[in-house]
């Protein structure tokens, strides 16, 4: 799994690296020059300006000429140290009970991978032997209904029958009375996308999950926020206004495989406190992970 990530993260990865290699030409000789080229390294990747600061912080203590010059691995490791120390610890906030049902809400808004998601989170869980059922919906988009059924045909997973234009909230009443009947453990519903700017968009979102809780207000609820990691900044404004509207349990970013800015991972830990369950980095089902902040920046940073 790791050796499949590093190879999805490796725009990312070499992106970063190869900026962070020019740094040690004739940079590393003037320290206000160092300082400014790693800021401009740090802003590209989208570690974000809150967070350049105090990694710029960190570099200014350090008197650079009392190192070997052109010393890489002395300022990658140091780089590596203070992500780490910065980035704050957050307990996993995505366990699964198998003794109970579990509900994963999977949001976001439009074009972020959410279906695809929802495919290869069943697939991940389904080696754990939990029986799932899949729910589309996303009502509004025949596409998605399609897309989602075909996923859990291609993995050997259930999915709830729905068409076109179904209310969604009803949808979602149904599958979790279908799910307690089959006494399914794991029940992933993908949403329609909602722009975080629309507040009456949200509002439907707001209206599935108060039929979740009152429906069954025993399972365990998750409520993950997908974000496209190539939207760079702009995952941050969603990650806000998702938090306020649903109190979002975690993110998720996709797409990863297809950009070289995937410091927002960091931004949003930081700025948000939000914690980061999983990473899609591919198209195959198989192209998705536990999210690890020290196994994150080791990949990238090695």
């Amino acid at each position: 799994m790791l050796a499949s990530l590093k190879t999805g993260l490796k725009k990312t990865r070499d992106s970063l690296i190869d900026k962070y290699d020019m740094l040690f030409t004739d940079a590393v000789k003037d320290k206000n020059l160092f300082l400014e080229k790693i800021e401009e390294l740090l802003i590209l990747s989208d570690i974000g300006p809150r967070t350049t600061e105090e990694i710029l912080t960190r570099f200014q203590a350090i008197n650079i000429h009392q190192y070997k010059m052109n010393d890489f691995n002395y300022f990658k490791k140091y780089l590596k140290q203070i992500l780490i120390e910065l980035i704050p610890a957050t307990d996993d906030a995505f366990i699964i009970n198998p003794e109970i049902l579990n509900i994963v809400m999977v949001v976001g808004v439009n074009g972020t991978g959410k279906t695809s998601f929802a495919g290869k989170l069943a697939y991940y869980f389904k080696d754990g032997a939990l029986d799932t059922l899949l729910v589309p919906a996303d009502t509004f988009r025949a596409g998605a209904i399609e897309q989602l059924t075909y996923l859990a045909k291609q993995i050997d997973v259930e999915v709830m029958r729905t068409s076109a234009g179904s209310e969604p909230a009803s949808v979602v009443f149904d599958s979790i009375h279908s799910a307690k009947a089959k006494k399914k453990k794991l029940l992933i519903i993908d949403t329609a996308g909602r722009l975080h700017t629309y507040s009456n968009l949200m509002k439907e979102l707001e209206k599935v999950k108060r039929v979740i809780k009152k429906n069954a207000p025993e399972a365990a609820l998750n409520i993950i926020l997908v974000i496209d990691a190539t939207t760079g900044q702009n995952g941050l404004a969603q990650a806000i206004s998702f938090k306020e509207s649903l109190n979002i349990s975690s993110i998720t970013l996709t797409k990863l495989d297809g950009t070289s800015k995937g410091g927002i991972v960091f931004t949003i830990q930081k700025d948000l406190l939000i914690p980061v369950s999983f990473l899609t980095y591919g198209e195959k089902i198989t192209d998705l992970c536990r999210y690890d902040t020290e196994k994150f920046i080791e990949i990238l940073l090695n």
